[in-house]
C-alpha cells in the first residue's frame, strides 16, 4: 500500500519494559529493535526516544518506522 501524497507514513510502537534501573538491559532491547537477525540494521527504523521511571521500575521505548517496511508474517512459511 502506497501513498501518493509527498511525505514518510510511519508506524510507531511504544514498547514497556519492566526495567529501569539496569541501563544497559533497556538500551539492549532499544539495539535489539534496530538489528535484524543477522545483526544488520534495518533501514528506516528508528529509536526516537528511551524514557525510564526509577520510581515504578518501567521503561518505555518508542520506536518508529515507514509503513511500507512492515511485513506481514503470517503468510509466510
Amino acid at each position: 500500500m502506497s501513498s501518493s501524497r509527498v511525505g514518510l507514513r510511519l508506524a510507531a510502537c511504544l514498547l514497556n519494559v519492566s526495567e529501569a534501573g539496569r541501563k544497559y538491559i533497556v538500551e539492549n532491547i532499544a539495539k535489539a529493535a534496530l538489528l535484524d537477525k543477522n545483526g544488520k540494521k534495518h533501514l528506516q527504523v528508528s529509536v526516537l526516544n528511551i524514557f525510564s521511571d526509577q520510581d515504578y521500575n518501567r521503561s518505555v521505548i518508542t520506536i518508529a518506522t515507514s509503513v511500507d517496511k512492515l511485513v506481514d508474517k503470517r503468510n509466510q512459511a
